[in-house]
Formats: C-alpha cells, sequence, structure tokens
C-alpha cells in the first residue's frame, strides 16, 4: 500500500486526515512542518505528499518547491489543503507542481477520493 505524508502544524488536522488514510490500509507519516518535512522525506520514501499551505517557518509552498529538487521527489504527487477553492495559494501551489488540492473542511469521503485519484492517475498510467 502507498506511504502518504502528512504535513500540517496543526495536529488535529494532521490526526484526522492520518486516522481516515490508515482505516483504508496506507502507510502515513505526519510532519508538522515543512523542514520536518524535508528532513522525513530524505530517509523514507512518499508515494504522496499532503500539505498545509499556511504554516509557520517554510510555507506549503516552499516545501513543494524543495521537494522538487529532490530526485526521488520531483515528480511525486503533492496535494495541498486550502480553505476554499478560491484560494490564490491554489493557482501557486499548481504552478510549482502540486496536482490537485483538498478543501478544508473535508469529509473523509471527499478526503480519500481526491487521494485515490491522484495515485490511480500517477501510477496507472
Amino acid at each position: 500500500m502507498a506511504r502518504i505524508m502528512i504535513v500540517d502544524d496543526v495536529a488535529t488536522i494532521r490526526q484526522i486526515v492520518s486516522s481516515v488514510l490508515k482505516d483504508v490500509g496506507y502507510k502515513v507519516i505526519e510532519a508538522a512542518s515543512a523542514e520536518e518535512a524535508l528532513a522525513l522525506a530524505e530517509v523514507k520514501r512518499s508515494h504522496l505528499v499532503v500539505t498545509d499551505v499556511n504554516m509557520p517557518g517554510k510555507s506549503g509552498l516552499d516545501l513543494i518547491t524543495a521537494l522538487r529538487a529532490v530526485k526521488t521527489y520531483d515528480k511525486t504527487p503533492i496535494v495541498i489543503l486550502a480553505k476554499d477553492a478560491n484560494d490564490e495559494n491554489i493557482q501557486k501551489a499548481q504552478g510549482l507542481g502540486a496536482c490537485g488540492w483538498i478543501a478544508k473542511p473535508f469529509t473523509p469521503e471527499s478526503l480519500l477520493a481526491t487521494i485515490n485519484q491522484i495515485l490511480v492517475d500517477h501510477y496507472v498510467r
């Protein structure tokens, strides 16, 4: 089963996303910051990254830029968590290489549908 990295400075969001994904069999790695995510990325390969945009220190946009510069993550699907579909950060993130977004608040069903579709699109082609 795919390993997914969840990056969000809010522990509750990480726990909710992690719980939903683990319940269907995904392996999950959690990071509380972009800096922690980058350190984890060096030692554990993830098949997909889900990141918040607004975090203290490096933002989710900074994380996307940094991950795209790492050979093992240059094509890894990255999904952002955004407050709404009109968030200008969605367009910025897509310009940096994010392949999708999940609106907050989200339902477990919408979270899984987005992640499953991106994994299928990326790995089954």
